[in-house]
């Protein structure tokens, strides 16, 4: 992983100044978590949008690649904006799970350069939300899905630069349309647990986030980055608490499985390294 911190500390001391910061920093989508439970999900639930929760649970590359060639024949059969709207999520989705394993710490990006198939995917996904807007499709949930593609092309500050203003906008729309949705509160609640510490970082706002989000079924995830958060807050009980709660909800998730080991073993820096073989394996 590259160090994003020590790069964008160098950059603003060559005189990159005052306006990159604005457009870096996560205060842009400030959002008050709601009160109370997330609102029934109200937007394209359909049987295309359940089969997909499903594979995504499945945490393998061949649940993804099943989903995505049967509904992009059935896209390209007959164009539905319900359809593109799905297949944008799944190239996220897979996208994501190409770094399943990977290690996470704030204000490191996943990769230096974005491997081939990874920054495919997501170009895969920005053309589905293209199409999908085409066929009318202006919810607030698509934009969120654009946010979270563009999130993954940052790999430095200059591709930071680039694409944060971006972001910020599509998130901005969510929020504005799909205020109370689960989903957006990981994704805010990611903003402020993945910056760097001058750009917003807040692992206690972002737990936040992640508490609102995890109220719903069918995603450990939320549960998972709340894990992370209160590990940042020197937390490792309530970490574990939150890491047994994501195993539970979904026994496939293999990052969150092994960090539970490490968290219980009192190893070091148990988020930020990758997974590796033998973990997996057990020994």
């Amino acid at each position: 992983m590259s160090r994003i911190i020590s790069i964008l500390c160098a950059a603003c001391a060559i005189g990159i100044g005052f306006t990159a910061w604005s457009q870096l920093t996560t205060n842009a989508t400030d959002v008050t978590v709601p009160k109370g439970n997330p609102a029934p999900k109200k937007e394209l639930v359909t049987d295309a949008s359940e089969q997909l929760r499903e594979a995504r649970m499945a945490c393998t590359l061949a649940a993804l690649n099943g989903y995505i060639e049967t509904f992009t024949k059935k896209a390209s059969a007959k164009p539905q904006k319900e359809l593109w709207h799905n297949l944008a999520e799944a190239y996220l989705e897979r996208a994501l799970q190409r770094t399943h394993l990977h290690g996470m710490a704030p204000g490191e990006p996943t990769f230096e350069k974005l491997p081939a198939d990874f920054a495919n995917d997501l170009k895969s996904g920005l053309d589905a939300v293209a199409k999908a807007r085409e066929l009318g499709d202006e919810t607030g949930e698509l934009f969120r899905i654009e946010a979270g593609l563009m999130s993954q092309h940052i790999t430095g500050w200059r591709s930071a630069l680039a694409w944060n203003g971006k972001i910020g906008a599509a998130l901005k729309t969510a929020v504005n349309r799909i205020a109370d949705d689960p989903q957006l509160h990981v994704a805010l609640g990611l903003r402020k647990l993945f910056a760097p510490a001058f750009l917003g970082n807040d692992p206690a706002k972002a737990l936040e986030h992640f508490e609102f989000a995890d109220k719903t079924d069918g995603d450990e995830r939320p549960a998972l980055f709340a894990a992370m958060a209160s590990y940042l807050q020197k937390k490792s009980q309530q970490a574990i608490t939150w890491l047994e709660r994501a195993v539970t909800k979904n026994p496939q998730n293999k990052f969150a499985r092994v960090v539970l080991g490490r968290l219980r073993r009192g190893e070091d820096k148990p988020f930020a390294r990758n997974v590796t073989e033998e973990e997996l394996a057990g020994k």
